[in-house]
């Protein structure tokens, strides 16, 4: 992560920051604008970098950070190590001896420049004696090693935020309880959208919207749109995609995986792929139906059985 993502993400909490840059590097002086926000300030958090020594400006406002903390009442300072050794901040070296060399080579002559010096290296030091964070090795931090971790993690961090979450296809009321386990989880305004083959899962509050399949106009557009892609059919395709798209019954699944498997094919391939279409119906779509199936209970998943032969004028042999 960037300081530019870094002050993005300050910026969307509501949290004013200001952004150094390389133009800044040699200012000695920070405005009166900013004395007073570091004054009025109740806590001051200073993120170290590799090159934060390297600009006055940032040296000059850390000695005012340090300055207002040992005032009585004085701020809070919290230091974070932004990919960078806390001891490298603390003793000035690496990156910063590197940095303070210059300062040191543009002040040889000047007294009153030196002591500047002195006074920006024992705000470091002050600074990195401080508590605070080491992000170096962040990736490893925000790991979540099981879902009992998750359940804390998730409303800890957005509580205070207003989200929109899409759960996409639950199908285990555990999925619910772990990843959006209640109103509190989330800031005000926030909302939840789950999509899911078992209505059973849903809270008899919540809002529902179920799905319609789609109409035969829709149907024969979005069936048109994977099998021609932008071309127009030709007259002789007609009455095959009519026959397709009836037997899809208004599944986009169903529409998009037959429109696909007809695109660029000759007409006999149409005939023959149609064919078998009617006799039985594409393993791809099946498999994925089948979830529906899978997430039954035994005894519901026999029901279901005794009811689609019972229609198709079918035995079933129990099991």
């Amino acid at each position: 992560m960037g300081y530019n993502n870094l002050y993005k993400g300050l910026k969307n909490r509501g949290i004013f920051t200001f952004l150094d840059d390389e133009r800044l590097e040699d200012v000695d002086s920070i405005s009166k604008e900013f004395v007073q926000a570091i004054e009025e300030s109740q806590v001051s958090v200073i993120v170290f970098s590799k090159n934060y020594a390297k600009s006055s400006w940032c040296l000059n406002e850390l000695v005012k950070n340090m300055e207002c903390k040992e005032k009585e009442n004085g701020q809070t300072v919290i230091p974070v190590f932004y990919y960078v050794d806390p001891s490298h901040v603390r003793y000035q070296s690496e990156s910063f001896a590197e940095a303070f060399a210059k300062h040191e080579s543009r002040y040889k002559d000047d007294v009153e420049g030196m002591q500047k010096v002195q006074g920006w290296r024992n705000a470091l030091t002050a600074a990195a004696n401080l508590k605070g964070h080491d992000i170096h090795d962040r990736k490893k931090d925000n790991y979540v090693n099981n879902k009992y971790d998750g359940k804390c993690v998730i409303p800890n961090r957005l509580s205070s935020m207003k989200m929109l979450i899409v759960l996409d296809d639950i199908d285990e009321r555990d999925h619910l309880e772990y990843l959006a386990g209640g109103v509190g989880w989330f800031g005000n305004g926030s909302r939840v959208i789950v999509t899911t083959r078992n209505r059973q899962l849903i809270e008899k509050d919540v809002a529902i919207y179920e799905v319609p399949t789609l109409p035969d106009d829709d149907a024969m557009q979005l069936f048109n749109q994977h099998a021609f892609k932008k071309e127009v059919p030709d007259e002789c395709f007609k009455k095959f995609s009519l026959e397709v798209v009836n037997h899809a019954k208004g599944l986009p699944l169903a529409l998009k995986a037959w429109g696909s498997l007809l695109h660029k094919k000759g007409l006999t391939q149409w005939t023959r792929t149609v064919d078998q279409i009617k006799k039985k119906s594409n393993s791809e779509i099946v498999e994925k139906l089948k979830i529906s199936y899978d997430g039954l209970e035994p005894q519901e998943q026999k029901i279901f059985l005794d009811i689609t032969c019972f229609f198709r004028r079918h035995k079933r042999k129990k099991s």
